[in-house]
């Protein structure tokens, strides 16, 4: 994040311990809001991992935005610069709003569908945003952290992409969310067991993106692996 003139000392401070861990959380979360718009078409125990990734993301940035606010050495400037962090905070919130719903504690069951859609659109727009902001730096840094992370984000990514495009969810040909990440594993560790296939174009297109990042990634690594073990005895 840039240096602006409202950051405290305390604020930097802050930042080093939880830029990692919220990059990490909102990267994470990222490819799974997707999946709000057929959630309908889920599993219950799906709809409830949903429900999780939900109230982490609205927990996580609802405390770090107001330990920042607090820590900020000027509000107002502090709640224009960072608007990304208010805007997912928003959101988050406007995507519990349904599950409270659903369970009977928030009488706007007419609103659901459309409720949702929005507030995903919204969190994928502003996660994004303050994500790929963290990102930048990391990929300086650190490039093998930088392919671990891509290869976690293209599991998630590719199992989501699998549920929305395959026969996944109730009375579906594969059964639930945990089915596809499975496939995923195995088709981005190119290990292929063959007990669950895509057939529609779309799961083979992810299939294939998986493969690609799978062998990039393993390569990196060995690649960084063979630096560190090679010693230099000229």
């Amino acid at each position: 994040m840039s240096d602006r003139a409202y950051m405290s000392e305390r604020m930097r401070r802050w930042r080093r311990w939880t830029d990692g861990p919220l990059l990490v959380l909102a990267v994470g979360s990222l490819p799974l809001l997707l999946l709000e718009l057929e959630r309908t078409q889920l599993t219950t125990s799906d709809q409830r991992l949903l429900d999780i990734v939900n109230v982490t993301v609205i927990v996580a940035f609802s405390l770090d935005y107001a330990v920042e606010l607090s820590l900020a050495a000027d509000h107002p400037s502090y709640i224009r610069h960072e608007w990304l962090n208010g805007l997912i905070v928003a959101a988050s919130g406007a995507a519990v709003i349904p599950s409270l719903a659903a369970a009977g504690g928030v009488r706007v069951l007419r609103s659901v569908p459309a409720l949702r859609a929005v507030a995903a659109v919204v969190r994928l727009i502003a996660i994004g945003g303050a994500a790929s902001r963290e990102a930048r730096r990391i990929i300086r840094r650190q490039a093998a952290s930088f392919a671990i992370g891509m290869a976690a984000l293209t599991w998630l990514s590719a199992a989501t992409a699998f549920t929305l495009t395959e026969d996944v969810g109730r009375d579906g040909r594969i059964e639930s969310l945990t089915d596809a990440l499975w496939w995923s594993a195995a088709t981005i560790t190119t290990v292929g067991y063959g007990d669950i296939t895509p057939v529609t174009l779309g799961g083979r297109m992810a299939g294939v993106v998986a493969m690609i990042v799978g062998i990039s990634t393993f390569a990196v690594i060995t690649a960084r692996v063979a630096a560190f073990l090679v010693v230099d005895d000229g």
